[in-house]
């Protein structure tokens, strides 16, 4: 059962950081080409397929984290031990979770605020656009963490 969960996690983080590297290194730039109604039209629809499919992704994730945790060990008592959170993998595990809350609410404000925001609001697009890099920097130091905490930890 580990074996599918910790896939299952795997996929999803795949799919998600996958699709922000596609939008920031592929989508974007081509965009920039176009002309502005063209652009916003473009990433209008780009965005809202990306956008419901992200969602599932994360809601994988949040499903899958606590289990694959679990399975190495990680119990939810162990959350609130302080012995737990100097340890190596503690600290490991802990830092993972504030990254998580963090990206999560980074993802609903840029969303369901900003995105939509954008579409008739140049600060708002530039805003959007913050968060969207943001987000992407946050999800790579994410897969970073999991690395350090299938490692044991910090």
């Amino acid at each position: 059962m580990f074996k599918l969960f910790l896939f299952l996690h795997i996929v999803a983080a795949l799919f998600w950081v996958g699709g922000m590297l596609f939008l920031t290194l592929v989508i974007a730039p081509f965009l920039r080409t176009l002309e502005p109604a063209k652009k916003s039209e473009i990433y209008q629809v780009v965005g809202a397929k990306f956008r419901f499919w992200g969602w599932v992704a994360i809601i994988m994730l949040l499903i899958t984290g606590p289990v694959v945790l679990y399975y190495i060990g990680v119990t939810p008592s162990m959350l609130l031990d302080a012995s737990f959170h100097a340890s190596a993998l503690g600290k490991a595990v802990m830092t993972k979770i504030v990254f998580v809350i963090l990206i999560v609410l980074s993802s609903l404000l840029h969303d369901f605020w900003l995105g939509p925001g954008a579409r008739t609001n140049r600060k708002y697009s530039f805003y959007a656009m913050l968060f969207g890099r943001g987000n992407l920097i946050l999800a790579i130091i994410i897969v970073i963490l999991a690395v350090i905490i299938r490692g044991g930890g910090f």
